[in-house]
């Protein structure tokens, strides 16, 4: 049916589409450059709510979170020149993790263009911020005319959401912003395409008979199960084969991790037997996994995989992951939920394995056992200042099946993936591509909004408070009653770890926080939160963890739980397995070398 034309501003145009896609959320900071856009939210408001970020990066983190938490899509709004500049590590890291978000910048009046009019980048283009942001987003537009806006979104999502999911930038004139023109907005079914990408039947079949010939199956899980709904099936696969289950970073949760085929991480902050269960295979099913250097002990040969003498089938939306790492026995281009629906049918063909008694199971089963006794002594140790180990310990013990954990880079993050149980999808949200520090705060907000009916508890060191921590600021003026579990040790803690170790015990160069006279400072977190208005109280007594977690939940407010945490070895050692090439300087005489030979630890 023809649709009638509507009278509507560049604003309103993308404001409607905002609405008709099911956007719930923008996150936003106001400017010169986004206030036509941001007049045209104001009479949405019962269908669209602004919420204020304090930093342009916090608002894309958040919208990341609310993606990873809801699997909806959400809007960041900023103005331009530094409000867009300001977004792009929030950008790239939605970019590297494959998560959707609208991206909506400011831009120069189209009648101004090139004249170097406030905060426009026109050198050596005009108005060049998405040239900025096009290594980062699957694709940027950036419109002349109003008419063209209705293309502009339908293709926008579209972009967003097919295949191999990530972010996209709308370049947004001011002009175009307020003008307005009479425009047809076709109905969003039309402008969709709808199903999955199922994989080659005949390279499904070969991938069934491959699995079901294997004595030593091990599948592993990466973010792409996650993305596709496929966490169901997943197992059902690896029941049928008696195959153990590893995750990447994003993978985590992909499987119930007190499920008896939950085989632990495999990586260089793995586990005993995740690496020894993906080193020993003699087949592995990959999916939605890109293999980066974390997961697989930088390629090293015989730590983490032993690939092509372990055959491997590679299944993943992009063709560009397929063999790009490891060649391929065979490469499956798909979606993991189509692929395992058919691979199953492929394996329900033969009797199922009667796993439990074997050895290859006996085994898997002593490894785990010896990797939590591994772990035991520094999960008890019972140290002040507290263990990173045992501050997590404490915080499972309490913390509800259900909880959503947001980890932030380096100690926090390497420690939950391999510490830390949880026991389904969208539990375990990371940075897992980028890394970046800072990330896990305002993402922990975003994912409360997009699972209001779940614990949301954010778990990040002083390092990564300190880069982010202004969001609490939008977490209270919202109500948003996320938990927020800071491990403060008083520097950079995984960083000044790697200095010691690998540099040598006088190498140490800013990771350990001072004053002029060379005491040590560690920031109050707790009275920065609480003068922003959100509730905190300081821990310093193992036993005092949990309780004050309790009442963290029983709040129903914003609240910091700081516990202070050892920056000294060998209390701050994380259990590295595997190994991760960190260069170390020629001149350092035999640490290089000595690194260099204890790879596999």
């Amino acid at each position: 049916m023809d649709q009638p034309t509507q009278r509507l501003t560049g604003g309103q145009i993308v404001t409607e589409y905002l609405v008709r896609e099911g956007v719930k959320y923008v996150f936003a900071i106001p400017g010169h450059g986004n206030t036509a856009l941001m007049d045209a939210f104001v009479d949405r408001q019962d269908e669209l709510t602004v919420i204020p970020a304090m930093h342009e990066q916090g608002a894309s983190h958040m919208a990341d979170g609310y993606y990873r938490a809801s699997g909806q899509v959400a809007a960041v709004c900023v103005t331009i020149g530094p409000g867009a500049t300001n977004t792009l590590t929030g950008i790239a890291t939605a970019f590297m993790d494959s998560m959707p978000q609208l991206v909506i910048t400011g831009a120069v009046h189209t009648y101004f263009t090139g004249k170097g009019v406030l905060q426009e980048i026109d050198r050596p283009h005009a108005d060049n911020f998405p040239r900025m942001a096009e290594p980062v987003v699957k694709r940027w537009f950036q419109p002349s005319h109003v008419e063209q806006l209705p293309e502009v979104m339908s293709h926008a999502f579209n972009s967003m959401l097919e295949g191999r999911r990530g972010p996209v930038l709308i370049n947004f004139p001011q002009d175009i912003q307020a003008e307005e023109a009479e425009v047809k907005l076709a109905p969003i079914e039309q402008r969709r395409p709808r199903g999955r990408l199922h994989g080659d039947p005949a390279e499904i079949a070969r991938a069934a008979q491959l699995l079901l010939s294997a004595e030593r199956p091990v599948i592993l899980a990466g973010g792409g199960v996650i993305a596709a709904e496929a966490t169901d099936l997943l197992v059902k696969v690896a029941e049928r084969l008696g195959a153990p289950v590893t995750t990447s970073f994003n993978g985590k949760g992909a499987i119930a991790e007190d499920h008896e085929l939950y085989a632990w991480p495999c990586g260089d902050m793995g586990s005993f037997s995740g690496n020894a269960m993906t080193r020993e295979a003699d087949v592995i099913l990959s999916l939605g996994c890109r293999f980066s250097d974390r997961v697989t002990s930088s390629y090293a040969p015989g730590i983490t995989f032993d690939i092509p003498k372990t055959k491997l089938i590679h299944v993943d939306i992009d063709g560009f992951e397929i063999g790009k790492n490891y060649p391929a026995e065979v490469g499956i281009l798909g979606d993991a939920h189509a692929v395992l629906s058919a691979l199953l049918i492929e394996l329900e063909r033969a009797p199922a394995k009667e796993y439990r008694g074997t050895e290859y199971f006996q085994r898997f089963q002593q490894l785990k056992a010896e990797w939590v006794e591994h772990l035991r002594p520094q999960q008890e140790a019972n140290h002040a200042p507290i263990t990173i180990s045992q501050a997590l310990a404490e915080a499972r013990k309490v913390l509800p099946r259900d909880t959503i954990v947001v980890t932030d880079s380096s100690c926090p993050q390497n420690q939950v993936y391999n510490e830390f149980p949880v026991y389904g999808p969208k539990q375990h949200i990371t940075a897992g591509g980028f890394s970046g520090i800072g990330f896990a705060l305002p993402a922990a907000i975003g994912a409360k909004l997009g699972a209001p009916d779940k614990p949301v508890v954010c778990i990040c060191g002083d390092g990564a408070f300190l880069q982010t921590g202004q969001e609490l600021a939008t977490a209270v003026m919202m109500g948003i009653p996320a938990v927020f579990l800071i491990l403060n040790n008083g520097g950079w803690c995984g960083i000044r770890n790697l200095q010691l170790n690998l540099f040598g015990e006088d190498r140490e160069l800013i990771t350990n926080f001072k004053t002029p006279d060379g005491a040590s400072w560690m920031a109050n977190c707790t009275g920065f939160a609480q003068s922003l208005g959100a509730a905190g109280e300081r821990v310093d007594d193992p036993a005092e963890i949990g309780n004050a977690l309790k009442r963290a939940l029983a709040s129903a407010q914003p609240y910091v739980v700081e516990v202070i945490c050892s920056l000294e070895r060998p209390w701050s050692n994380m259990h590295m397995t595997g190994w991760w090439d960190i260069t170390v300087p020629a001149n350092r005489g035999g640490y290089r070398e000595r690194y260099e030979k204890k790879r596999g630890f």
